[in-house]
């Protein structure tokens, strides 16, 4: 669902900032979560948690351990997302939007998780900030998180949850919400 209307980026605006890291390919495997909170442009609130995946996708690809350094053995003794999601869940929906780097993944893995804890109905309204960068600067060569950090002048560490969330956060507070910008929202589970 869009929806269309016309803002620019108001001081008063809060953006929650929000990304997971994988154990593997499976949905829903989350190993890592990230969700920073920014209130007139400045971080307001962070929170990460090392996410045990559930017992049908825990297991880690060595692929992934090499992309954001997680290990099996940190996960071990991690809680699993059901524990976790009350507090994110309230810091997603204190906010006036969501915001995520290449939407479809992430929000892929959330309804997943969701989806294999049979976890309650939520909803949030949310911004893809790669879409909103291609939107924005399309002469730019790559709007990946990285490349589009370095052209606002973002220092993070790239596929650590908390960095990634919260300069995802940033990135959309530099371009600003236009009317060119879509806004979309999440509904878990899907209507029929």
């Amino acid at each position: 669902m869009y929806v269309c209307f016309s803002e620019r980026m108001e001081k008063t605006m809060r953006l929650a900032g929000l990304d997971f890291e994988t154990a593997n390919g499976c949905a829903g495997s989350i190993c890592a979560a990230g969700c920073g909170i920014l209130h007139d442009g400045e971080p307001a609130e962070t929170r990460e948690w090392l996410v045990r995946p559930h017992r049908n996708v825990d297991w880690m690809d060595p692929f992934c351990q090499r992309v954001h350094g997680i290990s099996s053995s940190e996960l071990r003794d991690a809680d699993e997302f059901p524990a976790i999601w009350p507090e994110l869940r309230d810091m997603l929906l204190s906010a006036d939007y969501v915001v995520i780097h290449n939407a479809p993944f992430d929000l892929g893995h959330l309804r997943a998780v969701l989806d294999l804890y049979g976890m309650p109905p939520v909803r949030f309204p949310y911004v893809c900030s790669l879409a909103a960068s291609r939107r924005a600067l399309p002469e730019l060569p790559s709007h990946s998180l990285n490349c589009m950090a370095a052209y606002y002048g973002i220092g993070f560490r790239h596929h650590n949850a908390l960095e990634d969330a919260m300069t995802c956060a940033k990135i959309l507070h530099e371009i600003g919400l236009t009317p060119r910008i879509a806004r979309k929202e999440f509904v878990f589970p899907r209507p029929d």
